[in-house]
């Protein structure tokens, strides 16, 4: 750097993904991913050469639908769901090449990284049956009324790309364990179809269907007897494939950090 110059290690991002459920209805083998699309804004800052912490806030669409199920006992449960959720997640950026001495400017062209975080995301699942949707959350169809709101682990890794001066461009990928079973509504047993009563303007023979839809196959499918298991009791997940931009700011909202550049003198 030259006098009068100065280092930039902050910028602010924004990218796209694809993102795939990862849960009792859409197994990490299943051949059809059921994807759905993400938007992310992020903000990072370095406070060493090589570690970074970065906040990201993202809209994602998670869905899956027994149908499309390679597990024959899945289509005759004939369960599905989908969800748009808002997420917010801290994370911890290790970088493998250290930030230059010499400034920003003379960042690594390819810099992988791995990253590690917590944050939160909503909850609130819908179902379509009889051409009809059903937010799910309000409903306790397994006798269980789960939050709105669920902590997340992400992690993963990828790659830094020089694209100019004051651009990279990161290629990631992200694996998300949920601290909650219901991201798609199924984690516990079928509840006794009389213990249901009319819930959130939806009636009770109704709820009993969106319960066990199996019965609304053509030809219907019996239904179950109550404490069958419906889910296996284990946390959601998904995992995220995309990009994001990253733009260098000429201020930190951090203000100083621990990396040190080396000044050198104009002689003309």
């Amino acid at each position: 750097m030259t006098t009068g110059d100065f280092d930039r290690i902050s910028k602010a991002s924004f990218g796209f993904g694809m993102n795939t459920y990862l849960g009792e209805l859409r197994r990490i083998n299943d051949a059809d991913l059921q994807a759905g699309l993400s938007a992310t804004l992020g903000y990072e800052h370095l406070f060493t050469d090589k570690l970074a912490i970065r906040t990201s806030l993202s809209v994602y669409r998670i869905q899956a639908d027994d149908s499309l199920s390679p597990i024959p006992a899945n289509n005759t449960r004939n369960i599905n769901f989908k969800a748009v959720n808002t997420e917010f997640v801290v994370q911890g950026v290790y970088y493998m090449f250290r930030h230059p001495r010499s400034g920003y400017k003379d960042r690594a062209f390819l810099n992988p990284y791995i990253h590690l975080g917590a944050g939160i995301t909503s909850n609130n699942p819908k179902t379509s049956l009889n051409g009809s949707d059903y937010d799910l959350r309000p409903l306790s169809l397994e006798g269980v009324q789960y939050g709105g709101i669920a902590l997340v682990i992400p992690f993963g890794g990828g790659v830094n790309i020089y694209i100019s001066r004051y651009v990279d461009l990161q290629v990631e990928f992200q694996y998300t364990q949920a601290l909650t079973g219901y991201l798609d509504n199924v984690n516990g047993v079928y509840r006794d179809p009389s213990s249901f009563s009319d819930t959130n303007g939806v009636d009770a023979a109704t709820l009993g269907l969106l319960s066990d839809p199996r019965t609304a196959l053509n030809p219907p499918v019996q239904a179950v007897s109550a404490g069958t298991p419906r889910g296996d009791g284990t946390n959601d997940a998904y995992l995220r494939f995309g990009f994001r931009f990253g733009v260098y700011l000429p201020k930190s909202l951090y203000g100083k950090s621990s990396i040190r550049c080396k000044v050198t003198k104009r002689t003309r």
